[in-house]
């Protein structure tokens, strides 16, 4: 069972967008970049909206870094 958006941790999170913008199309991309500008409230919906790519781009993913 994977875990819910309230349990993955906000570095986590970071992580897993920067690997969006970095390596997705251009609407994962644009999508990543809406979620580093947004409130946490607006963060929480793009997080409940996307959570597939959530999946494709986290820390299970070839993607997914935790090199700064």
């Amino acid at each position: 069972m994977s875990p819910t958006i309230t349990e993955i941790d906000p570095v986590t999170l970071h992580r897993t967008f920067e690997a969006m913008e970095r390596h997705g199309g251009s609407f994962c991309a644009a999508l990543a970049r809406a979620w580093f500008k947004a409130d946490p409230a607006n963060k929480r919906r793009i997080e409940s909206a996307f959570t597939h790519l959530l999946a494709d781009f986290g820390p299970a993913s070839r993607y997914y870094s935790t090199h700064a």
